[in-house]
């Protein structure tokens, strides 16, 4: 099973406060960096910066990994560090989670259905989506923390109906963009996905627009095609008519989305080549795009 929790802040050993962005450019300037320490409450176990590299998909296509925190190898978190997240995850099951969406299996795993929230989304919310996404939020914030799916997919089991789902095809973190993009273009009904992501701007409606939605958008993942000279981006953007509401999620966090999401228009532009002139950049812009009926559909990592 992966133990492989992401942080994105980290403290010195002079009690100094480290983030990925100032570590990240640390390492590009070929810069030593300070001995690290988790900042979770009373612990003190060793972590490393893991910088922003790239690796080869399955389908050998080169992806971008983001940056972050990660424990040194034999290093262990705290009980009561937040970090803990097979402790906290064993908790969370061990409490009294909402019978319609979670059950006990006989082989000790839990069974999260996922159909009565999918029905409460269409339905465009009310009281028990609010109950439900409040005990699937708890477990996607653990899951949003974890590198990968082991650790989930070992203790909770997925179910749509009849099917189980896998938990790669219900939740996407930036890496995985594009993946969650082709799923609800091939789905002939409305699906609920999980996305997680970082919160890079707020947008908000034009003076004298005919509408008042502002879009928190989320840092985009850069697909490597192959193709010179061709750049193609995946963008993932929630929007809502509370501005304050948004903006409480502030550039730089960490959230998780989740809903029945929509594909938004596809873009393409062209610039000329920033030295090469007989050269020209293509960027075309995948969009997935999120209309919440509730806001517990978007929740801070913590």
């Amino acid at each position: 099973m992966s133990r492989a929790i992401t942080m994105y802040t980290a403290v010195g050993s002079h009690g100094t406060a480290h983030g990925i962005a100032g570590l990240q450019q640390r390492v590009d300037a070929a810069q030593t960096l300070p001995a690290l320490f988790c900042d979770g409450e009373g612990c003190t176990a060793q972590v490393r910066f893991v910088p922003e590299h790239t690796r080869t998909g399955a389908d050998r296509v080169p992806v971008t990994i983001p940056a972050g925190i990660q424990l040194e190898k034999d290093a262990e978190h705290a009980p009561t560090c937040r970090y803990n997240v097979p402790g906290r995850l064993d908790a969370l099951l061990a409490s009294t989670l909402d019978p319609a969406l979670v059950h006990r299996l006989e082989d000790g795993r839990h069974e999260l259905r996922l159909l009565p929230l999918h029905q409460d989304l269409k339905r465009g919310g009310g009281p028990a989506l609010d109950a439900h996404l409040r005990t699937l939020n708890a477990l996607l914030v653990l899951r949003a923390m974890c590198d990968d799916d082991a650790l989930l997919d070992a203790r909770v089991v997925l179910r749509l109906g009849k099917k189980r789902v896998a938990w790669d095809a219900f939740f996407y973190a930036l890496d995985r963009y594009d993946a969650a993009w082709e799923r609800v273009d091939a789905a002939s009904n409305e699906i609920p996905l999980a996305l997680s992501g970082t919160v890079r701007s707020h947008r908000a409606a034009q003076p004298g627009a005919d509408f008042s939605t502002t879009f928190l958008n989320c840092a985009p993942k850069y697909q490597h095609t192959g193709i010179v000279d061709e750049r193609v981006f995946v963008e993932v953007s929630v929007g809502h008519d509370d501005a304050a509401w948004l903006r409480s999620f502030p550039v730089g966090a960490q959230v998780v989305m989740l809903g029945l999401w929509r594909l938004g228009r596809t873009s393409t532009a062209t610039r000329p080549h920033p030295t090469d002139p007989r050269r020209t950049i293509t960027n075309v812009t995948y969009k997935l795009a999120l209309r919440p009926v509730s806001k517990q559909q978007l929740v801070a990592v913590s």
